[in-house]
């Protein structure tokens, strides 16, 4: 029995010293399907005084950062009692002699809010300077890197009663609000190598950039005075509310709104402005058929970047209980569907002027004398079934844009 036990520890053991990939066996296997369900961008916020320790190359746990003896180790090679408790402990912010987990998320509106509570928080307290938010393209890793932490909870709850409750926790509605205490949280563990595959920008920069000009309550987190527990989920929760109202009651997107969030996503670089540009707009509940927002991302991003707003490209998991995710998403759909329009309308201008030549040719065959007349036979029976053809693929392309159409209508009403 204790060989096995060695045995199951050297198993879970990474010999990887740039990942360390979740295995997930035995009666929790069918974690092993969540891997396909990481959206394909993921946030985190970090100070000097995190536990854990995330620069330009290394995202690392408290374990890896003070070289643990089990920072190598995978958490399902580990005790289930062990592992429940560091779970819960991780995700309540308890200290406890070991945590090998990092924390990431897909709520843009949850990381900015916990920059200025780490800035006002007695146990932290950073500067702007010192705080930043990093961001990482999840393709660029082996799947198995990260998990979400609601799947790791209902893994291991039922060893743990207090786990159990934040399980609870998680999927209960507001008291005062239509929201939930759910908050898009992925975990990685161990030590990971984020570098090339990420980009990080501190939380003064974007403040400079116009931060408090994307939500009027921005700038008022930003003078909290110091205090042991300032305002994080209850706060978030309530500027999710204006999301629950219909949409045909949000506003349009202001000029300084647009600008503002233009203008921060360009501190990222090429590689991640269009997301981040998408996700800081996702913030704010504001209808994406607005052709402002469309037009200025045509203008801003080139058609290559928009291209990767498709769906194939870019996955997105947009729970309903994290509004501005699903928000995130119809911005992303949006812009790529604007793509697709301003493409077709290209192409179907371009096949129009094609036709119009291929007159011009009809006619002039039609009036010519011809002494090889099979050979013209051969060649307008060619022609015909090719414009044949062209009327099927018409027709196609009309039948799409008429079902597209139907289906909007429909959500409007």
């Amino acid at each position: 029995m204790e060989f096995n036990n060695v045995l199951d520890g050297l198993q879970g053991l990474s010999l990887d010293p740039e990942r360390l990939l979740f295995c997930p066996t035995g009666d929790k296997h069918l974690l092993l399907q969540k891997f396909d369900d990481i959206p394909r961008y993921l946030f985190r916020v970090y100070s000097p005084m995190s536990r854990g320790t995330t620069d330009n190359h290394w995202a690392k746990s408290m374990d890896a950062r003070q070289c643990g003896s089990n920072r190598s180790l995978d958490i399902f090679a580990r005790s289930d009692s062990g592992v429940a408790g560091m779970i819960n402990r991780h995700l309540r912010w308890m200290q406890g002699s070991q945590d090998n987990l990092v924390s990431w998320t897909s709520s843009l509106l949850f990381a900015i809010i916990y920059i200025f509570y780490l800035h006002a928080s007695s146990r932290d307290g950073s500067a702007f300077d010192d705080i930043y938010l990093c961001i990482v393209d999840t393709t660029g890793f082996a799947k198995g890197v990260f998990l979400r932490d609601m799947d790791l909870i209902r893994a291991y709850s039922k060893f743990n009663e207090d786990l159990q409750r934040f399980e609870d926790l998680r999927s209960k509605q507001h008291r005062a609000y239509s929201g939930s205490y759910y908050f898009g949280e992925y975990l990685s563990q161990g030590a990971l190598r984020i570098e090339d595959n990420c980009q990080i920008v501190s939380a003064q920069a974007m403040i400079v950039t116009g931060l408090y000009n994307l939500h009027p309550e921005f700038e008022e987190f930003g003078r909290w005075e110091m205090q042991d527990k300032p305002p994080w989920a209850d706060l978030v929760i309530r500027l999710r509310e204006d999301f629950y109202k219909p949409p045909v009651e949000w506003p349009e997107i202001s000029a300084v709104e647009q600008e503002a969030a233009i203008n921060i996503a360009q501190l990222f670089g090429q590689r991640w402005r269009l997301p981040m540009a998408a996700n800081l707009i996702a913030m704010l509940p504001r209808r994406i058929e607005d052709g402002d927002i469309l037009q200025a991302f045509k203008i801003a991003f080139t058609e290559h970047e928009r291209t990767a707003c498709s769906p194939r490209n870019t996955k997105i998991v947009p729970y309903h209980t994290l509004p501005e995710v699903q928000q995130y998403n119809d911005v992303m759909h949006g812009v790529y569907k604007d793509y697709c329009f301003a493409q077709l309308k290209d192409y179907t201008a371009e096949a129009e002027s094609q036709l119009r030549c291929a007159i011009i040719m009809a006619h002039s065959i039609q009036m010519s004398t011809s002494a090889s007349e099979a050979l013209t036979d051969i060649r307008r029976t060619a022609l015909l079934q090719r414009l044949d053809m062209i009327t099927d693929l018409s027709q196609s392309v009309r039948h799409v844009i008429l079902a597209r159409r139907e289906r909007d209508d429909a959500q409007i009403h």
